[in-house]
């Protein structure tokens, strides 16, 4: 929507916001009147009917009855560019705040900064300030066919479904609108009035005539009515063209049967009889959708614009007022199209030059939607680029770069590229296609036209753009360094410049910050973000923050308390979007990595997927990578190694694809422990040979200034287990040894479990049981405090063999059961208790023993306990180890836990 600066913008949009004036001789409906006083509790009343039936006269008479009876009354007039969700919930807002002061109030915060209006939460918000207004309320929308955006009329369906029973929705549309009218019309709460209902009844048209002056005999009334059948539009036409017929009867037999060429006839018929000077008029002013008398003096080239209004008013000719004060106007739909296919077919040039010195008025009274709207019909491109540049950086401060996107189509590309804000939406649109080279060459340039070497202030908005997109497209390609270089630089000069700009980047830097390990960097960033956030009012930069210290937490391996961080964000921010909107992407895949490090796999690749398939507006390839390779490790838990690797591959090219070798190591390194997992005789030689596949060395350059090399921890931890496979323990434990080092101090604390694990197996292996077990415990122990279950599951079935022997011997309660839950999960679990069916049952008197034994009691107490010689005890187990298939008391009590014997 246009900013109300000036006093024609203002004026303009409280014609929007109010019912068209009635005249002095409105036909009264008696038929409409009774419908709508038959169904007073009707939820939504829809008027649907072609152009000309009278469904805004309807609309008015509804909005004024219900008014003198005491309820508020909100009313918005759409238009063709109000298909847009700022738009079209701004004016909504602004047309209920006028009805219910106050109301709204909250749901405008989520239209300010924000990169994609969150249109859910927008109509939540209003949901929730009219449940509690219980007096009568009657919203008016009046053209809907206009609308075609799907949340906007998802959101709709949600109005009519959830407002308190006082509401009322009353539409008028060309067309049925697609909301769920089966439902209410169901439930008794829709009230439909089409064509039919809106007819004029052969009384009411005659009664209409000649209260316009026309006596029309019973023969020449008949003819008119049976050609018209009762369209209010066509019973108008046929009065004003008949005025000036000596002989109506004769000439009606020229209208023909179809109501469109009834209408194309009557109109051409009136206009054409009209004197040459007035038709002149009429095709200036009609290529404006909305009129007032200074526009009016400029399209028409007179001075008395105003007066020029009335009197084609007066005249009857389809121009209505709509304001009390009659400052706008505009032409009937009908009317208008006729008047502008017909200049545009006779005269193009003529037809774009007003559309030229609409824009040009609409640009001079800060109206500048209006006037890019007008600049397009012109096809003059180098004033809609102008307009475009002139307005854009707004645009870019509210997160709306996709309008620019959109009239940015209609500039040829030679022009666009002159234009410096055209430059930067192009740039911004074409991000995940440009190489990061190009996208900086380009970006770089920019700074350079708008002198961004010789500032050494505080930056200009054009500059503080520029560097917003560059951080942005930074991070969609691993360029971190250059997020983290930007934001230090807006730091240095924090509170001078737009917040919104500040905060996007200050929260790319500490993104960055955290995917380089540097913590207290981190950390100083979102707080001077979440300084410069109090400053706004939309949710989505507020919902990142919070998104990026879980982020933090996730590196660290905090995993419990970037559990109870994500809560948070949930129950504070999340309701604010809805399920599937796309602000949702990033804190949806940091959900999914909490779960899966938990173990946590229900509902996992649904969500991961729909996250992938999904591009918020700051993507970056960090987490998209992340949510790869944890989609990937899903599906080899869940027994699809196949589609395990064909992700894999595709986070390969994506990796590839943006020189992000850290990400395309990590799929090798899962690509190998994958085939090492495989049941085949010949794995350990193909994840060899994968792993001589790819020049380390050569990759590792890239981060060889980090202190922890992303590319060298891979290749380690690949040889390990490579080494582990061909039972090359000392070896893997060497390799552990030298991997540790590269860990840093309160970070990486998942990976420190991993070798933990890994070391625990060596040791295990080459026979050191007591330092394998204490490992072992101490991995236990901190995974079990973050609930980190996911990184044993993903070591295979040695490890599984591990934890079975420690299970059964351990006496901590606390550890013993996260043991147990970890088993309990683990990928084939269920196929291989199905094949656990035992030959021949325990006895009760055998349950009782293994039980027994199960507890740590020995024989003697066991026989104690039940009464039972030794020898008797005894005989009973070597009966459970026949039936359990089993050669000892500790294989015995775990066998009989898979199967559930020791259950009460």
């Amino acid at each position: 929507m246009d900013d109300v600066v000036g006093q024609a913008a203002g004026s303009l949009l409280r014609s929007k916001l109010s019912p068209p004036q009635a005249c002095a001789d409105y036909l009264a409906r008696p038929q409409v009147e009774a419908a709508l006083c038959a169904h007073p509790h009707a939820r939504l009343v829809l008027f649907s009917a072609p152009a000309g039936f009278g469904k805004t006269t309807a609309l008015a008479m509804l909005a004024a009855e219900r008014r003198n009876a005491g309820s508020a009354v909100a009313w918005l007039s759409l238009g063709p560019g109000d298909d847009d969700p700022v738009r079209f919930f701004q004016q909504l807002i602004e047309a209920l705040s006028r009805a219910l002061p106050g109301l709204g109030e909250d749901a405008l915060g989520y239209l300010r900064n924000t990169m994609r209006v969150p249109v859910e939460a927008v109509m939540e918000s209003l949901l929730v300030d009219l449940t509690q207004h219980q007096a009568p309320l009657l919203l008016v929308l009046d053209d809907l066919h206009l609308i075609q955006d799907a949340e906007l009329l998802a959101a709709l369906n949600r109005l009519i479904k959830l407002t308190p029973p006082t509401f009322t929705l009353a539409i008028g549309s060309r067309s049925q609108p697609p909301l769920s009218l089966a439902t209410l019309r169901a439930k008794g709460l829709l009230l439909e009035l089409g064509s039919e209902e809106l007819r004029l009844n052969p009384e009411e048209a005659r009664g209409y005539l000649e209260r316009s002056g026309l006596q029309l005999d019973n023969e020449a009334f008949g003819e008119l009515y049976s050609h018209t059948e009762g369209w209010m539009v066509g019973v108008h036409l046929a009065s004003l063209w008949l005025r000036h017929q000596p002989r109506p009867v004769e000439r009606m037999t020229e209208l023909g049967a179809d109501q469109t060429a009834v209408g194309d006839y009557l109109l051409r018929s009136v206009f054409e009889q009209l004197p040459a000077e007035r038709q002149e008029q009429l095709l200036a002013l009609g290529v404006a959708q909305q009129l007032s008398g200074d526009l009016a003096n400029a399209l028409s080239g007179r001075h008395d614009g105003q007066q020029l209004l009335e009197e084609l008013e007066a005249m009857q000719l389809f121009l209505l007022p709509l304001d009390r004060e009659r400052q706008w106007y505009r032409f009937h739909n009908l009317f208008a199209d006729f008047l502008r296919n017909r200049l545009k077919e006779r005269d193009p040039e003529r037809f774009k030059q007003l559309h030229f010195n609409a824009s040009l008025w609409f640009t001079n009274h800060h109206m500048q939607n209006l006037a890019i709207e007008h600049a397009c019909l012109a096809e003059d491109a180098e004033m809609l680029a102008a307009l475009l540049d002139g307005c854009g950086l707004e645009l870019i401060n509210r997160g709306q770069l996709n309008l620019i996107y959109k009239w940015r189509q209609h500039v040829p590309d030679e022009i666009a590229a002159r234009f410096p804000v055209l430059v930067l939406a192009d740039v911004w649109t074409r991000a995940t296609e440009l190489g990061l080279s190009e996208a900086n060459r380009m970006l770089d340039e920019l700074l350079e036209r708008w002198g961004e070497s010789r500032t050494s202030g505080p930056l200009s908005d054009k500059l503080l753009a520029t560097l917003a997109i560059k951080a942005v497209i930074a991070l969609q390609k691993d360029d971190l360094d250059t997020c983290v270089s930007l934001a230090r630089r807006i730091e240095a000069q924090l509170g001078q410049h737009t917040a919104f700009l500040e905060v996007a980047i200050l929260t790319v830097g500490a993104l960055a910050n955290v995917m380089l390990g540097q913590a207290e960097q981190a950390r100083k960033l979102l707080a001077l973000a979440q300084q410069r956030n109090h400053f706004l009012e939309g949710h989505y930069l507020d919902m990142q923050l919070a998104n990026v210290e879980i982020l933090l937490c996730l590196e660290q391996g905090r995993v419990k308390q970037a559990q109870l961080l994500f809560e948070q964000l949930r129950a504070r921010m999340m309701p604010w979007f809805g399920e599937k909107s796309r602000a949702l992407v990033l804190p949806t895949i940091s959900e999914a990595l909490i779960a899966y490090h938990q173990g946590r796999l229900d509902g996992l690749q649904e969500r991961l997927r729909w996250a992938l398939a999904t591009v918020d507006v700051i993507n970056p390839i960090d987490l998209y990578a992340q949510a790869m390779l944890c989609l990937a490790r899903v599906q080899r838990l869940q027994d699809a190694p196949k589609e395990a690797a064909a992700t894999l591959v595709l986070m390969q090219n994506l990796a590839a694809r943006n020189h992000s070798w850290r990400f395309y190591v990590q799929a090798i390194g899962d690509e190998i422990s994958l085939i090492l997992q495989e049941p085949t005789a010949d794995r350990s030689k193909r994840a060899e040979q994968r792993l001589k596949s790819v020049d380390w060395a050569k990759l590792a350059s890239h981060y060889k200034q980090r202190s922890f090399n992303p590319v060298n921890w891979v290749l380690g931890l690949s040889r390990i287990r490579l080494q582990q496979a061909r039972g090359h323990y000392s070896e893997a434990l060497h390799e552990i040894t030298q991997l540790r080092s590269q860990l840093q101090n309160n970070w990486h604390g998942l990976q420190r479990l991993r070798l933990d694990l890994l070391a625990a197996l060596s040791y295990q292996r080459l026979g050191y049981q007591e330092r394998s077990q204490s490992l072992l415990v101490q991995c236990l122990i901190g995974a079990e405090r973050e609930e980190a279950r996911s990184l044993f599951i993903e070591e295979g079935e040695a490890i599984r063999q591990l934890l079975q022997q420690l299970e059964s011997a351990e006496r901590q309660p606390a550890l013993q059961g996260f043991i147990r839950s970890l088993l309990a999960i683990w990928p084939g679990q269920d196929s291989r208790q199905a094949l656990d069916v035992l030959e021949e049952g325990l006895t009760d008197r055998e349950r009782e023993v293994v039980c027994l034994a199960a507890k740590g009691m020995s024989n003697e107490e066991i026989g104690q306990q039940l009464s039972l010689a030794l020898g008797t005890v005894k005989w009973h187990l070597h009966n459970i180890y026949e039936k359990l298939k089993v050669r000892n008391r500790t294989q015995a009590i775990r066998r009989a836990r898979e199967l559930s014997l020791l259950e009460s």
